[in-house]
């Protein structure tokens, strides 16, 4: 049984990687883990998934929330500044 279609968009440094946005066949009951660890692999190049996050609604998504077909998810990278 195939896993959800979830669309990804992506900026910084993801974004000039991989584009801006990208669709993401997932395993059946894939969390938030899953999408993160895969995005950070298609990037490859030091990408680390552990400072990755993923947004949904205009809320920070659990790891271990599972994604839902046709979800739309952005993928951020952690921004420092001073």
């Amino acid at each position: 049984m195939p896993g959800p279609t979830v669309t990804v968009r992506l900026s910084g440094p993801l974004a000039a990687r991989l584009g801006s946005r990208r669709t993401v066949q997932l395993p059946a009951g894939a969390t938030v883990e899953a999408l993160i660890a895969e995005i950070a692999d298609l990037a490859g190049g030091g990408v680390q998934a552990r400072g990755l996050a993923a947004v949904a609604g205009g809320e920070f998504l659990a790891r271990d929330a599972r994604l839902a077909d046709g979800q739309q998810v952005d993928v951020l990278v952690p921004v420092a500044g001073g």
